[in-house]
C-alpha cells in the first residue's frame, strides 16, 4: 500500500544512491562517474538532506543529465540497468548465455576488455561499495565493502592475476579474499559460483542473510525505467485496491491541471476474443492463465446535474496517459525512498509538468529522501529556483566517439548571476548539438 509519510519522525531507513562508474560500456570508453553528494553550498536546502549514515556526506534528491542526440545520456543510464540486471539474473544464468555487456567498439584494445561497473549506496543506514568486471564470458573481478562503524570492511574480493576471456567453470582461475565479517557458509557459495556468475548472487540464492540486505537493494530500492512507455497497470491496480492511493493519484493529476473529478476502474474477465488472431493457441492459452482479468481506466467528469460521465484513458493526450502510468510508480518511489531513474522524463509531457515532478523531489513532500535521476532536452529545469548548479549534469561525445560524462559546477557559474538556460542554449556547457547549415545542392529527386 503506497502511503505518504506523516512527518519527518517516520522517516526510518533510506536507500539512496551515493554514486555510480561505468567504464568500458557502449559509447562510454574511459570511466565516467555521476555522484549525488552535494557540493559546498548551501542553497536550496530541500534539494538534498543529510543521511546521517557513517562516512557518507549530505546527498542530492535529485540530478538531471543533459546531452546531444546520440551524446551517450541514455547510455549510463542503461549501465545502471544491466548491472541491474546481471546481478538479478546470475545465479540462474545459463552456461552458454552471454553476460550483458557492451564493450566500446572504435577502439579495438577495449573489445576484449572487460566491463567495470562500481557503485556506493545506503542499505539499512549502512553504506556499500560494490563493484564487478566482466567481459561477456566471465567475471574477471568482484569485490564488496561496507562501512558499518565508519571503517571499510572489506567483506570479499575475487580477482583474476591475467585476463582471460574464455569461459571456465573453474574457481581456481581466481584468487580470493574473505572477511572474518562476513558470516555464514562461506566455502559452499564460492564454490558454487561459476566463472560466469557473480558471488553476490550466487551467495544470496544459497540463503546468505548477511549479503541479502544488499542484493536486494537492486532488486526492490533501485527503480530504473528507459521506454517511452511504461505498462499503467500498476497505477490501474493500485487504485482499484486502495482507495487512498485512488485518491492521491486524482489529486496529482488535478494538481497537474489535468481535469477530472474521480478515477473509476474496470475489470473484465479475459477472452479469447481479447488477444489477437495471428498468436499461436499456447501462448493464448498461457496469457489467460497468467492475466485472467484485464483492466480499463476512465477518468470521471460530473455534468452540470452531477451525473457521471465517462471518459476511457486511452481517449486521453498522451501526456496525460503518460502522468497517469508515472503515478503510482511516482508514489511508490516517494512514499518508500526509493531511487528512481527515467530516461527522457520529458517525452510526451508539458514542460511545466516536468519541472511539476522534479519539484516533488526537491520538496517537504519528499521525507523519505527519495531519488530522481534522469535524461532530458526540457531546458526549462534549469531556471532558477529548481535545481542547484551541483545537480545538473552534461553528456558530450569525443572525437573519438566516446561519451564524457561531467557536472554544471566544472564551469563554476555565479549564482544569481549567470542565465544557466541561457548559457546551455548558447553552447558554453557543451552537451548540445551542433547543428551546421543544411546545403541544398546538389540535390538528389525522387522519380515519380
Amino acid at each position: 500500500m503506497v502511503v505518504f509519510a506523516k512527518n519527518v519522525y517516520e522517516i526510518g531507513l533510506t536507500y539512496m544512491l551515493i554514486q555510480f562508474s561505468v567504464e568500458n560500456y557502449r559509447s562510454i570508453k574511459e570511466e565516467q562517474t555521476l555522484t549525488m553528494v552535494k557540493d559546498s553550498p548551501d542553497e536550496m536546502s530541500l534539494n538534498y538532506c543529510d543521511p546521517e549514515v557513517l562516512t557518507v556526506p549530505k546527498l542530492l534528491h535529485s540530478a538531471v543529465i543533459y546531452g546531444a542526440n546520440a551524446s551517450g545520456k541514455s547510455n549510463l543510464l542503461k549501465a545502471l540497468m544491466h548491472m541491474n540486471l546481471i546481478i538479478a539474473k546470475s545465479y540462474k544464468k545459463e552456461i552458454n548465455s552471454a553476460i550483458l555487456v557492451e564493450p566500446f567498439k572504435f577502439d579495438k584494445n577495449f573489445l576484449s576488455k572487460a566491463t567495470t561497473f562500481t557503485i556506493s549506496f545506503i542499505k539499512n543506514k549502512i553504506r556499500y561499495d560494490y563493484s564487478f568486471s566482466a567481459t561477456s564470458k566471465i567475471i574477471t573481478e568482484e569485490w564488496l565493502s561496507a562501512y558499518p562503524n565508519g571503517r571499510e570492511q572489506a567483506l570479499f574480493h575475487r580477482w583474476i592475476e591475467e585476463p582471460i576471456n574464455e569461459l571456465k567453470n573453474d574457481n581456481n582461475l581466481y584468487s580470493w579474499k574473505f572477511s572474518s565479517k562476513l558470516k555464514g557458509k562461506v566455502n559452499v557459495w564460492k564454490e558454487s559460483t561459476r566463472s560466469d556468475q557473480l558471488f553476490l548472487s550466487t551467495a544470496v540464492h544459497l540463503n546468505s542473510e548477511f549479503l541479502k540486505p544488499v542484493y536486494e537493494w537492486f532488486l526492490d530500492d533501485l527503480r530504473v525505467l528507459d521506454l517511452d512507455r511504461i505498462m499503467n497497470d500498476f497505477t490501474m491496480k493500485s487504485c482499484l485496491e486502495d482507495p487512498g492511493v485512488k485518491a492521491t493519484v486524482v489529486e496529482l493529476l488535478k494538481q497537474a491541471d489535468i481535469d477530472l473529478d474521480d478515477i473509476q476502474i474496470e475489470t473484465k474477465k479475459s477472452t479469447v476474443e481479447d488477444l489477437p488472431t495471428h498468436i499461436s493457441d499456447a501462448f493464448k492459452k498461457k496469457y489467460l492463465e497468467e492475466y485472467p482479468e484485464t483492466m480499463d481506466a476512465y477518468f470521471v467528469h460530473l455534468d452540470n446535474e452531477g451525473n457521471k460521465i465517462l471518459l476511457s484513458l486511452e481517449d486521453q493526450s498522451d501526456g496525460t496517459q503518460k502522468l497517469f502510468e508515472y503515478a503510482a510508480p511516482l508514489l511508490d518511489v516517494l512514499s518508500n525512498g526509493y531511487v528512481f531513474v527515467i530516461d527522457e522524463l520529458n517525452k510526451s509531457l508539458h514542460p511545466d509538468i516536468v519541472r511539476y515532478i522534479v519539484k516533488i523531489f526537491n520538496s517537504n513532500i519528499n521525507v523519505k529522501h527519495a531519488q530522481l535521476i534522469f535524461t532530458t532536452h526540457e531546458t526549462s529545469i534549469l531556471r532558477k529556483d529548481l535545481l542547484r548548479r551541483d545537480q545538473i549534469w552534461f553528456c558530450e561525445k569525443q572525437k573519438d566517439k566516446s561519451t564524457t560524462l561531467y557536472p554544471l559546477t566544472s564551469f563554476s557559474p555565479r549564482k544569481d548571476r549567470e542565465d544557466i538556460e541561457e548559457s546551455y542554449l548558447s553552447g558554453r556547457y557543451g552537451g548540445k548539438p551542433i547543428v551546421k547549415p543544411f546545403s541544398f545542392e546538389p540535390l538528389v529527386y525522387l522519380k515519380d
